[in-house]
């Protein structure tokens, strides 16, 4: 819908044409009516119509004077003049304003204003296709653009320069003048890439396109700035940085990028972090620092989000997480179970805590809650109706969007809590309650003897009735159901700890280690010492 304003110092005028123009079906909206054409400039400053009707021959300012002052704010305004007078010099005039229809206030007619603005109307739509063309034509320029500089910063890293002068008039190209500066490095990366493209409903390259207008914005206060994409959610920023006694360069920098961050999270809701690399004096210096800070990267998974600054490389330990692996399953698996929120969401800061404090290698925390979620989506699949919102594809990809420890944490608790969520709905809404709280009891009392006579007590139901009901809701009987369950758990301790046969028989409430491998055997096909899984 497109806005109009009508100006005239005969008020009669103004109040006919409010009144005959048919507004509605021509899809248009009165902006305001004008006596004085001083307060219709003064209210296009806030709100600027799209089509002005006006008068020629008005106190304070002439109508030719206001389309004037109107086409500086917005040229593509269009207007329709209203006079009087049949004057070829005003006439003249308007033809030099670009004007589009010179109307005589005596023939005016209501059909002939409303054919004017229809016309009008399609001249709009007509600019504004183009304009949206152009933008279009502008965004494939620049986009492959940034395309060829992002193969050229690629093939630099990854390849050997073999054509010295060949590369070194690439650089030039690209604005990079050694000769006149040295270039601090500069390492972007977008904060939870795949959230902030869905919160702003863009693409990739539709991303990229808006922060790198933001950036080039803000750093074109910095003559000189070269930027390039090196991935989906990051890329490289080459700042001059001199270092005299009067200017103090890396200050300057930190100002810099200080601000560009400021203006994505204002204009775009983005949050993007900034690491600061080596200054590089000359062109070789370029790819062996952009290397270094590269090899840098896996550190900031322990900083925070909105980083600007420096990367310090603090070893990592040489433990392995692995080791509490089954520690935590066990933890995390009774409170999901007892369906305690709160309890769960203490031991994943408790646990998230314990690796920040030891600094394992990123990689190593990331597989080790992968393996934790999908451990313990296996478990609780073989409770009635237990199902997940997600595969194991969908978890290894949004892992690889996790960049900090903070960002993990909530991605685990978001899964955690799915899983609590399907045990409180099993519980609450199965029609055979007394199957899923026996299988609860058994996932509780695993490091226990399990009796079919005592779960029965437990559900105050008779044990041959109950025995009869457990086979003919599941399949199994209750105590092939216990059996499976632990050879699960006693799998699951091989594999993830040092502890011995007759230690695990011992955790699984069987005194008989004999008695133990024979059920092992029986359930996985080979003894506990031969499954392959074991480390012993």
């Amino acid at each position: 819908m497109y806005r109009v304003m009508l100006v005239d110092d005969d008020y009669p005028v103004l109040e006919y044409l409010s009144q005959v123009i048919p507004w509605q079906e021509l899809d248009l909206q009165l902006q305001g009516m004008y006596e004085n054409p001083l307060e219709a400039l003064e209210h296009a400053k806030t709100e600027m119509p799209d089509i002005l009707i006006t008068d020629i021959g008005m106190p304070q300012i002439s109508g030719i004077e206001l389309i004037r002052q109107l086409k500086e704010m917005d040229g593509e305004l269009c207007t329709i003049i209203l006079s009087c007078y049949n004057d070829f010099q005003f006439a003249q005039q308007a033809v030099k304003l670009n004007v589009q229809d010179y109307v005589l206030k005596e023939s005016i007619s209501p059909d002939t204003i409303a054919i004017q603005l229809r016309r009008l109307c399609e001249r709009l739509d007509e600019l504004s296709e183009n304009r949206k063309q152009r933008h279009q034509l502008e965004h494939i320029v620049n986009d492959n653009k940034a395309e060829l500089k992002q193969k050229f910063l690629l093939g630099t890293l990854n390849n050997p320069i073999w054509h010295m002068e060949d590369w070194l008039d690439m650089i030039k190209q690209y604005g990079i003048d050694f000769e006149a500066n040295p270039y601090l490095l500069v390492f972007y990366n977008i904060e939870r890439h795949a959230q902030t493209k869905k919160n702003l409903n863009m693409s990739d390259d539709m991303l990229m396109y808006a922060i790198e207008n933001v950036m080039d914005e803000v750093l074109g206060m910095v003559k000189g700035t070269v930027t390039f994409r090196y991935s989906i959610k990051s890329g490289v920023i080459l700042i001059p940085c001199r270092l005299t006694l009067k200017e103090n360069g890396y200050s300057l920098v930190n100002e810099t990028i200080k601000k560009v961050q400021d203006s994505l999270n204002k204009y775009l809701r983005v949050q993007v972090s900034f690491y600061l690399g080596e200054r590089s004096k000359q062109p070789l210096e370029l790819k062996a620092n952009l290397l270094k800070l590269l090899n840098t990267l896996e550190h900031q998974f322990y900083l925070s989000e909105g980083y600007i600054g420096v990367i310090n490389e603090e070893e990592f330990t040489k433990a392995d997480l692995f080791t509490f692996f089954s520690q935590a399953l066990e933890e995390m698996k009774q409170l999901i179970l007892q369906e305690d929120a709160q309890g769960l969401e203490e031991a994943a800061d408790r646990w998230m805590a314990f690796v920040e404090k030891e600094r394992f290698p990123p990689e190593m925390i990331k597989e080790w809650v992968l393996k934790l979620l999908l451990d313990m989506r296996v478990k609780f699949k073989s409770l009635q109706k237990f199902q997940t919102n997600y595969s194991v594809e969908v978890l290894h990809s949004t892992m690889s969007e996790i960049d900090h420890t903070n960002q993990l944490k909530s991605w685990m608790l978001v899964h955690l809590n799915e899983m609590l969520a399907q045990m409180g709905t099993i519980f609450k809404h199965s029609k055979r309650v007394e199957i899923n709280k026996a299988q609860r009891y058994v996932e509780e009392h695993l490091h226990q003897k399990i009796t079919l006579e005592e779960v029965a007590d437990y559900l105050h139901l008779n044990s041959s009735y109950f025995s009869r009901l457990y086979k003919k809701e599941t399949g199994l009987t209750f105590i092939e159901y216990v059996i499976q369950t632990k050879m699960n758990k006693a799998k699951e301790l091989l594999d993830t700890t040092d502890k011995t046969v007759e230690e695990i028989s011992y955790l699984l409430g069987y005194d008989n280690k004999r008695y133990f491998i024979q059920l092992f055997k029986n359930e996985m096909g080979v003894p506990p010492m031969a499954y392959s899984g074991a480390t012993k």
